[in-house]
C-alpha cells in the first residue's frame, strides 16, 4: 500500500492515541484509512485476505484466458495423462520453477507484450521460461510448429504474393528468409506444390 496523506492523531477503540493516514490499495484500487504503523506493513487494505477466506481467491486470474494458457503449459509438461504430454513433458520440455506459480507467469506475460488473441511461442526444444518464450499471433505460431513444412510455407508465400499486397522484400522480412528465396518460390523454381 502507498501512503497518500497523513492525518492527525486520535484515540483508537482502546482509547490509545494513534496516528492515522490514507493509503492506496493496489489490489482493490481504493483509498483506505489505516493506522500509520499498519499501512506500511500491509500489502492490501484487507481485501485480499477477505477474499481468500471467503472464496479461496488467490490472484484474480482464474478463468481468464491468460490463466488458461498457463494451466495448459503446466498440463502439457507435467501431467502424463494429458493428450499433449508426449510432445512436451514426454520429450523433456519443462516449465521453469518461477512459472509453476501463476503470478510470476502473469507478471512476465504482461511486461512482455501479452494481449488478447496472442499465443505463447516457445523456441523449439526450449523449456517454458522467460528467455525462450514470446507472444505471437496464431498465424506466426502455426509457422513455427513442427508440423509446418517448407512446402506449406512456400505455398503461403505464393498466396500472399498473388494478392498483390506484398512485395518480395516484405515477404522475405515477414518469413525471415532472403528475397532471392522468395523470388524462386513465387516463380515456382523451388518447393513446387
Amino acid at each position: 500500500m502507498k501512503l497518500l496523506k497523513k492525518l492527525s492523531a486520535r484515540k483508537d477503540k482502546n482509547n490509545k492515541w494513534q496516528s492515522y493516514a490514507i493509503f492506496w490499495c493496489d489490489y482493490c484500487f481504493s483509498e483506505v484509512e489505516k493506522k500509520t504503523g499498519d499501512g506500511g506493513k500491509c500489502k492490501s487494505c484487507g481485501c485480499v485476505q477477505y477474499l481468500q477466506n471467503k472464496t479461496g481467491y488467490k490472484h484474480g486470474g482464474k478463468g481468464t484466458r491468460l490463466y488458461n494458457i498457463w494451466k495448459g503449459i503446466k498440463s502439457r509438461c507435467l501431467n502424463s495423462k494429458s493428450k499433449s504430454y508426449k510432445y512436451y513433458g514426454g520429450r523433456g520440455i519443462k516449465v521453469c520453477d518461477e512459472w509453476l506459480e501463476f503470478i510470476p507467469f502473469r507478471d512476465w506475460a504482461v511486461s512482455n507484450g501479452y494481449a488478447e488473441g496472442l499465443q505463447i511461442h516457445r523456441e523449439n526444444d526450449g523449456n517454458y521460461e522467460p528467455y525462450s518464450c514470446r507472444w505471437v499471433t496464431k498465424t506466426e505460431n502455426l509457422r513455427y510448429t513442427r508440423k509446418t513444412t517448407t512446402l506449406e510455407i512456400a505455398n503461403e508465400i505464393r498466396v500472399l504474393y498473388k494478392t498483390g499486397k506484398y512485395t518480395q522484400q516484405e515477404l522475405a522480412d515477414r518469413f525471415n528468409i532472403k528475397r532471392s528465396t522468395v523470388s524462386h518460390i513465387t516463380n515456382n523454381k523451388i518447393w513446387k506444390s
